[in-house]
């Protein structure tokens, strides 16, 4: 069974190895980005003495250096190499997860945050990167898709697995020592994976990254160009994605679903782009990129559309689905697009630039989502996702584009 694993990755022998710990890495560190701050701050600084709210400025703060330290991440992975650059990451994010519980104020709080988010800068455009460089070409929208989902598990385990031990442990009222109060167990697990995180560092190659054989190179302007043609749909594209967070318990609660039904929407939609990624990352090898990425781009503003029309509760789960079939299209086709067109020198950087502009979608859409659902109604988020992912794919469609 780990052999045939090991044989459908798409990196190749030989590569799969390391690859697979680069993943993990990246995986252990969002695990424990977040279940410090989704899991563990909020219930931890109430026996502190601090408010809640800074947990949410903390989170905030360090988002946003997370987003801002991409690009200069990724040119630092270009200029030393991925072991040096991701083991001095790993180890800041271990001092800063240590000394977060000890913060006596707001300030020192959000202090750490910024500079737990400066460290993780640049791990997402080296992994990305990485996964790009090891691939073949044929491969490389497949293997940057793959890199994306596998990250996705160990966020839900930070959130679901600390957030649990968290509230079991300061719920505890026999407990009253200071070790108690810092953290105890919940803060001895993060610590533990995110130790974890730096020991598979070690591990990684010291070598700046390289493609094997020398691929297509850009000019400086062509470069620009291509960012430019790239940043505003990254930037609408994670809008669009992320615009539902803070409305869909709210609007699945108003439609009789509950918690339940909302965990079986998730499922539904979860599962299937799961399940179809193997199928549409062949698809995009096989046909290419810009068709796989338009097609998710509409299916997904189909599904959105449809659901804005409140139909029957039992088509929101075949419409979850939908969206499910959509997103499994989108993710490798991004992914191929931005691979296929990032030049091979700098390109950690230029992935870093990319990554920037989407976690600032990803930023901005709870606020544009909660604004629409507040003046327009609870429909009004789904219609603005939908409208923005076909502005999205008449982007990829505009006859200029196709010159890149």
């Amino acid at each position: 069974m780990l052999k045939r694993v090991k044989l459908a990755l798409p990196w190749g022998p030989g590569r799969n190895g390391l690859m697979t710990r680069a993943i993990l890495l990246l995986g252990l560190c969002e695990l424990v980005r977040t279940g410090l701050y989704v899991g563990f701050l909020p219930q931890q600084l109430g026996s502190e003495g601090l408010p809640l709210t800074a947990a949410g400025l903390a989170w905030t703060v360090h988002y946003g250096a997370d987003t801002l330290c991409r690009s200069p991440g990724g040119h630092l992975v270009e200029r030393f190499g991925l072991r040096p650059v991701l083991a001095v990451s790993a180890l800041v994010s271990l001092v800063t997860v240590f000394a977060m519980p000890f913060a006596s104020t707001t300030l020192l709080l959000v202090m750490l945050a910024a500079l737990h988010g400066a460290a993780l800068g640049p791990i997402w455009p080296a992994v990305m990167t990485l996964s790009s460089v090891l691939a073949p070409e044929e491969n490389q929208p497949r293997a940057v898709s793959l890199v994306s989902v596998a990250a996705g598990p160990f966020t839900g385990i930070g959130f679901l697995g600390i957030g649990a031990l968290s509230s079991l442990h300061f719920a505890s009222t026999n407990a009253t020592s200071r070790l108690h109060d810092i953290g105890g167990w919940p803060l001895a697990v993060l610590l533990s994976v995110q130790g974890a995180a730096l020991l598979l560092a070690f591990t990684l190659k010291s070598s700046r990254l390289r493609p094997d054989a020398p691929r297509r190179q850009t000019a400086p302007t062509s470069l620009r160009r291509t960012l430019a043609f790239l940043l505003p749909a990254a930037l609408v594209q994670t809008l669009a994605l992320s615009l539902l967070g803070p409305v869909i318990t709210p609007f699945t609660e108003h439609m009789g679903l509950g918690q339940w039904g909302l965990m079986g929407l998730l499922v539904a939609g979860a599962g299937t782009a799961y399940a179809l990624l193997g199928v549409t990352g062949r698809l995009t090898s096989r046909y290419g990129p810009r068709p796989m990425l338009i097609l998710g781009l509409l299916v997904a503003a189909a599904g959105l559309a449809l659901m804005a029309t409140l139909p029957p509760i039992w088509v929101y789960f075949v419409l979850a689905a939908l969206l499910g079939v959509g997103y499994a299209c989108l993710l490798p086709g991004w992914g191929g697009l931005v691979s296929s067109l990032l030049p091979q020198e700098g390109r950690a950087a230029s992935w870093g630039v990319v990554m920037t502009a989407e976690n600032v979608g990803m930023a901005s859409g709870p606020l544009l989502g909660t604004f629409a659902w507040d003046r327009l109604g609870m429909t009004a988020p789904f219609l603005v996702g939908a409208v923005l992912f076909v502005l999205t794919a008449s982007v990829y469609l505009w006859p200029r584009s196709r010159a890149l």
